[in-house]
């Protein structure tokens, strides 16, 4: 009985390492050395897209939260985020990340179409996202030097955290495609890596902005614990996440040596349990959807809507009907949901458009301004339901 007990979870374990590393294995079979040489916009969102959004999501997702929160210890930074309001309410603040998250996952998620990617699609949107955070970075006195480690974060902490952290690190083919996008910035993954350190040591010092504006991230983050005895341990993971650099500009405490190496521990068996026990995920593990659906607002505009319901706020989430509905009230009233975080009008329910995202005030600005580039970026002029929406008025006339 042993033996067979031993032979089925050999057989378990093996078939789990398997599938487990067939996705990476993949990709080196999937393209030639000379499309990996020369690395495209196709290419290397089809590597992110293989590799990022099924193997390793969560600590991708927690690299980028990362790097989103360190950029507050550049007190040039955190003084032009304060000024512009936008992190100072909780409201603000879940929008700012359902509108972060939904344009970078558009331009990854969805393919570059233009002259010389060979995508097989007219799909414009990740032209209007890009084109759409391109926009909004111009609206603000942002200096080259902070934008530039802005953008190397979003690369580097991500594969950091990975290598450290998850169960397996990023394979020399998925360091590549991130290579390629610092090399559109004219520097090198080694490169980058050395400016950042030398960057972060002169400009991350302690700051009355990096304090406020972590402390405020710090405070929304922790309200949203419902188990309000589990904050501080959750206060110690944030605090854990952090380097000493950072958490000195940002006027943080030292974690707890004790938690601290429980959160370590936690993270590695974690590793651990996924490398060896785990299938792996069948469905991409992303924030936006990928088919042409969308719904018609009140003015017979096409908009799309939230894959997943942010708990924190759960913006363009349509509302539910029927006896999904039924079922959600009565939640509502046994006090399991709560009625101020269902979708609804205040949560944008009907839905968004890539070129409205951004602060509030911005949302019905440079729309002509993003489809122009957009189609400069696409190589054609952007048609069908993400055309600007005066396009559309056109064409129902």
């Amino acid at each position: 009985m042993l033996a067979l007990i031993l032979c089925v979870a050999s057989s378990y374990a093996l078939i789990v390492r398997i599938l487990r590393y067939r996705r990476v294995n993949g990709i080196t079979s999937k393209f030639s050395k000379d499309e990996l040489a020369k690395m495209t916009p196709w290419t290397a969102q089809q590597v992110v897209f293989e590799s990022f959004f099924y193997d390793t999501p969560m600590m991708m997702l927690l690299g980028t939260q990362v790097a989103l929160f360190k950029v507050y210890g550049i007190s040039s930074v955190a003084s032009l985020l304060l000024q512009t309001g936008e992190l100072k309410s909780p409201d603000t603040i879940n929008k700012r990340l359902a509108d972060t998250s939904t344009l970078i996952a558009t331009f990854l998620s969805n393919p570059l179409v233009g002259a010389g990617y060979e995508t097989g699609s007219d799909d414009p949107r990740a032209a209007i996202a890009i084109a759409r955070i391109n926009y909004l970075h111009r609206k603000y006195p942002i200096s080259n030097d902070d934008f530039l480690y802005n953008l190397a974060l979003f690369m580097l902490e991500p594969i950091r955290w990975t290598a450290r952290f998850d169960w397996r690190p990023h394979s020399p083919i998925e360091v590549q495609v991130v290579e390629w996008v610092l090399k559109i910035s004219g520097h090198r993954y080694e490169e980058m890596e050395e400016w950042v350190e030398n960057f972060e040591e002169v400009n991350m010092v302690p700051s009355a902005a990096s304090a406020e504006l972590a402390h405020t991230a710090i405070n929304h983050f922790l309200a949203r614990i419902r188990i309000r005895s589990l904050r501080p341990l959750f206060f110690q993971l944030m605090l854990t996440v952090l380097d000493a650099r950072t958490r000195t500009a940002m006027q943080l405490p030292n974690p707890s040596p004790v938690v601290s190496t429980l959160i370590h521990t936690l993270f590695k068996t974690r590793a651990f349990v996924v490398r060896h026990l785990c299938l792996p995920r069948r469905k991409p593990a992303i924030w936006v959807q990928l088919d042409s659906q969308y719904q018609l607002d009140e003015n017979g505009i096409p908009r799309m809507t939230a894959v997943y319901q942010r708990r924190s706020g759960p913006y363009y989430f349509p509302e539910k009907t029927g006896f999904a509905l039924k079922v959600q009230n009565f939640l509502v009233r046994i006090g399991w949901k709560n009625a101020e975080k269902l979708p609804g009008k205040k949560w944008s329910s009907e839905g968004y458009r890539l070129e409205e995202l951004g602060p509030t005030q911005f949302k019905k600005e440079g729309h002509e301004q993003v489809m122009q580039e957009a189609a400069l970026l696409q190589g054609c002029p952007v048609t069908g339901p993400w055309a600007s929406v005066r396009e559309l008025g056109h064409m129902k006339g």
